[in-house]
């Protein structure tokens, strides 16, 4: 979300706060040891990210994720009769067939749409936007599933509160109209929600476990800087029929908080805070991205998207790519982003039809 990576930041400069306060010859050694550390940092590391080598997507490549990045967006939308009048600049083929606002505490906002010329059933998640979501979002502890997968407790519990209506919904529509595939999006929380959601196997149609009448053919799921939801290893067969991608533009510091070794803070903890403080860390390190799914790196400078060489996903989703001026904004631009990368040199401009005094993600 937009406002994580301040709220992270504010989170863990309380914490120094608040620490017991070390030695004065502990606090001048940690002090010393930062600097000494902040020194090696080049200019080169503290820069965009680069993809060396990675097969950049062609325009066609980039329609499904395109439409997913636009359905995101859509998703933050207030009102129904917002979601219907940005489905129709998407083409006569759209149609909304669930717009489901949050309505308390433990749930989230999504819509259930159909795309007629594709033979597409999409599920989008709304990001960040209540202050529900942002306490899904500082729920940090990881929870086991009975699989024995371990989650994000904050996606795993806003991603149970909303899975047994959107189950209703998404199966009701496939016994009506079976269709081809069925893909899932989210921007921020939402596009953690959806990758929740398939590996807990909370949507059995998506996971195979349906009639073979009702399952769609392809699963797809699409995110654009969403955290990692994953603790561990993904030891269940949820994840099996689906086939992932998960954008990352520029700086963007949210896809990369969570998963990140920081030396730097864990010497901090240490001075300060303790074996308890660097458990805290070790845990939030603890966290990934979905091994089995793509890396996308949506390039601000040379607008495009290029598919990230698994040999340097690490270090493309460090938190240290993030140390940017621009990494904030760069959380909101994946519509602007992609439509540039689809369409170089012209720009498919229909966010700046529908986006009026909200902003773009």
């Amino acid at each position: 979300t937009t406002g994580m990576c301040k709220r992270v930041c504010t989170a863990l400069w309380v914490a120094l706060l608040a620490a017991p306060v070390a030695a004065a010859n502990d606090w001048r050694r940690w002090v010393n040891q930062a600097a000494n550390s902040l020194s090696h940092a080049s200019r080169a590391e503290l820069s965009l990210p680069r993809v060396d080598g990675g097969e950049r997507l062609s325009p066609a490549e980039l329609e499904a994720p395109l439409l997913g990045a636009r359905l995101s967006w859509l998703a933050y939308a207030e009102k129904r009769r917002e979601v219907e009048a940005g489905l129709a600049l998407l083409g006569s083929g759209m149609e909304l067939v669930r717009f489901s606002p949050q309505r308390d505490s433990r749930g989230a906002q999504w819509l259930v749409a159909r795309d007629a010329e594709s033979g597409t059933l999409w599920v989008a998640f709304r990001g960040t936007a209540s202050l529900a979501d942002v306490v899904h979002d500082l729920m940090a502890a990881p929870e086991q599933t009975g699989a024995g997968d371990a989650f994000h407790s904050g996606f795993l519990r806003a991603a149970r509160a909303a899975a047994e209506e959107l189950r209703e919904v998404v199966e009701a529509e496939l016994r009506v109209r079976p269709c081809e595939r069925l893909a899932l999006c989210g921007h921020s929380l939402g596009g953690a929600l959806a990758m929740t959601l398939l590996g807990a196997g909370l949507l059995p149609c998506a996971s195979g476990d349906a009639g073979a009448e009702d399952a769609p053919a392809e699963v797809l799921a699409f995110t654009y800087g969403s955290p990692a939801a994953f603790h561990g290893e993904l030891r269940g067969a949820a994840m099996r029929r689906v086939r992932a991608q998960s954008f990352v533009f520029g700086a963007d510091a949210v896809p990369r908080l969570l998963g990140s070794e920081v030396p730097l803070l864990r010497a901090a903890a240490l001075s300060l805070g303790g074996k308890s403080s660097t458990g805290a860390l070790e845990t939030l390190g603890g966290y990934t991205h979905w091994p089995g799914g793509e890396l996308v790196y949506l390039d601000p400078a040379g607008g495009c998207a290029r598919r990230v060489p698994r040999a340097q996903r690490d270090r493309v989703l460090h938190l240290h790519r993030a140390v940017h001026p621009d990494a904030a904004a760069h959380h909101k631009c994946y519509v602007r982003g992609l439509e540039r990368a689809a369409a170089p040199g012209g720009g498919l401009a229909w966010w700046q039809m529908v986006l009026g005094e909200r902003g773009e993600i």
